[in-house]
């Protein structure tokens, strides 16, 4: 026994001289060339230094300088900086406490790694990095990462704090500058503590946390003093494309945009601020779920009208959003709401239109139209609307309002895809109204709606020369839906009537009328079987613009010769004023139509002109319209024309002996 530990003795005596040798060669010339054939041995390498820095006072410490290392192409760093650990095998591996790579450029993406999948490091950093590869360049990088060490099952060689820096960074063509991400990292969860980066002239800060590889949580993402214009609009699709393809999830704890402005040829915006909470991205804007949303601009321009001073903040909520406060500036004037939408509901707090001066598009109005036929519910709590004008000319039924003034409250105005008055008042006055071309002038309708019963207390249309008045009531929570109606008038343009007439012959003049009407509302066919009525009719200062010849080959479907066009071979005189359309003097009897449960009758009507006489007489039924025997007839000297009063056919008779 004793002679078996003197050997071992004498073995570990040995080995320390050895070890003791080596680090004293470490301080002289023969280090290099000692070192290099040792360091290729170990790492399979070709990899060449030019010099070695070693200190007895930190045994463990050893730097590397000029390091060559052949691959496929050849990679030089300036320094290397290895700290062995005091605990050198760890998980059958050579164990780094820290290794630091200063000056390296790689120029043809990562090396191959794997060759050195026998040593980990605690600590692993490079400085004064450049790189390039297929897609990222990079600038005078730095990197730290925690735990690196090469496996087979992890996706990055390294495990727990990293922080990355670069002066410049280009991604997809785009230059940011200033990066930096300080983070950590596992294999099933990753969290960006924090993010900043110069972009465009704009700054971008940001929090986020990967989750079971499909959510990101990002409390908190700011862009600051951001410009997008047309020229490079394609800026914003490449890194939503590339989001888009990785299939993540994006909830946004909160956003923050900034100064920002966007021109592009359909939207404009100015000095934009936008905050927003817990936003779930790529769900569609129904689909969030307690999301806050608050904006600001100084204008915008959308659809190629300006936006002054748009003020927005709302709260989304599955299929609700609740708006807080709506604000701007638009058409000359201001509007303001509040309350909750949703895709088929309207229904306000408050909303206030000022001084609104909007001429109606034909595309405007198909796009509000196709919004309008999609709801199934409008309430507005209160309603303000002062001396505002709206204009749609070419609609099938053209009108003109301005010096609007409406005030409502509680209004519920469609339910059951029916727009009513289902309750509330409402009152409306116009300075100028004009309807289908009838004009009025301080026009002025006042209802109201009580458990049901919808009352319009007063309507007023004064005319150029007279005045058109009605009342009238329905119940509308009653199933059948009883109404009654009155109507009056006098000065009312017979040629604006005749617009609601099929088959007439062209007259002008006024009438004075009125009307009085009942009957139940629940459906079509209700109002058709209960319609009951009776108008009355004088017209005066009846005129016609046809001759009776004019008249006979009108209603036969012939052009009137004064209406051919002029196919002589001279040049006519565009300079000449036209001629004002001639006006031949009618007489018209007063005229009765009376209604009993839907069958209309009409009293025979006998308009009289030089040289014709025209008659309208017989009944319609509502019920049964194809069994309607009303007729019209224009009577010439012994020739007779007999129309049905819907029908296109003519029968053409003569008395002549």
């Amino acid at each position: 026994m004793y002679t078996t530990l003197k050997s071992l003795g004498w073995l570990i005596s040995f080995c320390l001289l050895l070890v003791v040798a080596f680090l004293s060669l470490l301080h002289t010339p023969y280090a290099q060339p000692m070192l290099n054939p040792l360091v290729q041995k170990l790492t399979h390498q070709k990899i060449s230094f030019e010099d070695v820095h070693y200190s007895i006072q930190s045994p463990l410490h050893l730097t590397l300088s000029d390091v060559a290392i052949q691959t496929d192409s050849e990679l030089h760093i300036q320094t290397v900086d290895f700290w062995l650990s005091q605990h050198p095998i760890q998980n059958n591996k050579l164990a780094f406490d820290s290794i630091k790579v200063d000056g390296l450029s790689l120029q043809k993406g990562l090396p191959d790694t794997q060759s050195i999948d026998w040593i980990s490091i605690a600590q692993f950093s490079v400085s004064n990095l450049d790189f390039a590869n297929d897609d990222i360049m990079l600038r005078d990088a730095q990197i730290q990462l925690e735990n690196w060490a090469i496996q087979k099952e992890s996706s990055l060689p390294f495990e727990g704090d990293f922080q990355f820096s670069a002066k410049q960074l280009y991604w997809q063509g785009e230059a940011l500058d200033e990066v930096l991400v300080d983070g950590y990292y596992t294999q099933h969860y990753t969290a960006l503590h924090g993010i900043s980066l110069t972009w465009r002239g704009s700054t971008i800060t940001a929090q986020a946390e990967l989750k079971e590889n499909k959510l990101w949580v990002i409390p908190q993402f700011t862009l600051r003093k951001f410009n997008l214009e047309s020229s490079n609009a394609d800026i914003i699709n490449k890194p939503i494309e590339w989001l888009s393809q990785h299939n993540f999830t994006y909830q946004f704890e909160r956003i923050d945009l900034l100064d920002i402005n966007i021109e592009l040829p359909q939207f404009v915006v100015n000095n934009l601020s936008l905050s927003a909470e817990n936003v779930l991205l790529p769900y569609h804007l129904w689909q969030q779920n307690n999301a806050n949303i608050s904006f600001n601009a100084d204008n915008l321009v959308w659809n190629e009208h300006i936006i002054n001073n748009p003020i927005f903040s709302l709260t989304l909520n599955g299929q609700k959003a609740d708006i807080s406060t709506l604000s701007f500036e638009i058409f000359d004037g201001h509007i303001q709401l509040t309350g909750k939408l949703s895709p088929t509901s309207i229904n306000l707090n408050s909303l206030s239109i000022d001084q609104v001066k909007w001429a109606i598009t034909n595309e405007e109005a198909s796009v509000l139209t196709q919004y309008v036929n999609q709801l199934a519910q409008v309430k507005i709590a209160k309603l303000d609307v002062n001396n505002t004008q709206l204009i749609q000319l070419n609609g099938l039924y053209p009108y003109q309002l301005s010096g609007v003034n409406m005030e409502g409250h509680d209004l519920d105005l469609l339910r059951l895809e029916q727009w009513r008055l289902w309750d509330g008042t409402l009152s409306m006055s116009a300075s100028n109204a004009s309807f289908n071309y009838l004009l009025s002038q301080q026009l002025l309708v006042e209802m109201k709606t009580d458990d049901g019963l919808w009352t319009v207390e007063r309507a007023l249309l004064p005319l150029s020369e007279g005045l058109v008045g009605f009342n009238g009531s329905i119940h509308l929570t009653q199933d059948s839906q009883p109404w009654q109606f009155e109507a009056y008038g006098d000065g009312l343009p017979i040629s604006y009537l005749n617009r609601f007439f099929p088959n007439p012959i062209p007259i002008d003049g006024i009438t004075e009328f009125t009307f009085n009407g009942n009957g139940l509302a629940a459906n079509q066919d209700s109002f058709n079987y209960s319609f009951n009525g009776e108008l009355n009719m004088t017209p005066r200062d009846m005129t016609t613009t046809k001759t009776a010849q004019e008249l006979w080959q009108y209603k036969l479907g012939l052009i009137p010769d004064n209406e051919r066009p002029n196919t002589s071979t001279i040049t006519p005189d565009r300079t000449k004023k036209k001629e004002p359309i001639a006006q031949y003097p009618i007489q018209v009897d007063p005229i009765t139509v009376t209604a009993n449960r839907g069958r209309i009758s009409i009293e025979p009507i006998t308009i009289i002109g030089e040289g014709f006489n025209y008659n309208i007489e017989g009944d319609y039924d509502l019920v049964n319209p194809e069994q309607g025997e009303a007729i019209t007839s224009i009577t010439q000297e012994c020739h007779q024309i007999k129309q049905k009063l819907f029908s296109k056919e003519v029968h053409l008779i003569n008395y002549c002996q």
